[in-house]
């Protein structure tokens, strides 16, 4: 059960559901071409990359895979607020935005800080 209470456990779920159903969007979406759909699926390789090392490597990936989802998140978050996309479409994406940071900033602030074990 310990498991189930740490961040990274709820941010490597959280990254699992958001970049696979994306994934899945993009694959079903007919109307992108070649080039869009392959950029938006090595974004979300990235991030499930990203989470594999979390499990993997946890001290190691942690501040570069918070990093990379605020960053991330700031920027594209920002750009769809601003954009013309519809209120679902703004909200759906603002919530994911939120939740994604929230749960990297959590993974952070309660990471284990100083040396860690030999090796």
């Amino acid at each position: 059960m310990r498991l189930l209470r740490s961040p990274i456990t709820w941010l490597v779920a959280w990254t699992v559901l958001v970049w696979v159903t994306r994934i899945d969007n993009v694959v079903g979406d007919d109307e992108l071409s070649t080039r869009g759909a392959t950029w938006r699926i090595g974004v979300a390789v990235l991030f499930l990359v990203g989470a594999a090392g979390l499990v993997v490597g946890r001290q190691r990936v942690l501040p570069v895979f918070v990093l990379w989802t605020c960053g991330y998140w700031l920027v594209r978050g920002t750009q769809i607020l601003l954009a013309d996309h519809s209120l679902g479409f703004t909200v759906v994406h603002t919530v994911l935005m939120v939740v994604s940071i929230g749960l990297a900033g959590w993974a952070w602030v309660v990471r284990p800080v100083g040396p860690g074990p030999a090796g």
